[in-house]
């Protein structure tokens, strides 16, 4: 916290510092940051665990409907070679993120990427 001093007369005021949230460091290969050619999303699902061969984008879009992992997580399992970490469900999801502020920045992720398929409301959501 920083100390802030209102004036010579008036007390001293605390107000909490303002935390930059920063892009994770994670580095792994550019293919789910590309274009999203089809190629990139079957490497995104082969990396999520499914043995299936997808055809398609939408195919691939589909599949992920019940999929539920952390995406910093993610990208740093894939970099070590590990099998990511899939939630039942998203209050499961949400809960965990909240709690290691593990958040990825949306706006890191061009539109039409892979990855951006696995982003799920983790601040807005109601009732939770």
């Amino acid at each position: 916290m920083h100390l802030k001093k209102a004036s010579s007369a008036s007390p001293i005021i605390m107000t909490p510092d303002v935390r930059k949230r920063r892009t994770p460091e994670v580095t792994v290969s550019w293919e789910y940051f590309g274009g999203g050619n089809l190629s990139d999303w079957q490497s995104l699902m082969e990396h999520l665990g499914f043995v299936e061969q997808f055809t398609s984008k939408n195919q691939c879009r589909r599949a992920l409907v019940p999929v539920w992992v952390n995406i910093v997580d993610f990208l740093e399992d894939v970099a070590a070679g590990r099998e990511p970490h899939r939630f039942d469900d998203e209050f499961q999801l949400r809960k965990y993120t909240r709690k290691t502020k593990k958040f990825y920045p949306k706006k890191k992720v061009p539109k039409g990427s892979p990855l951006r398929g696995l982003f799920a409301n983790l601040v807005n959501a109601k009732g939770r």
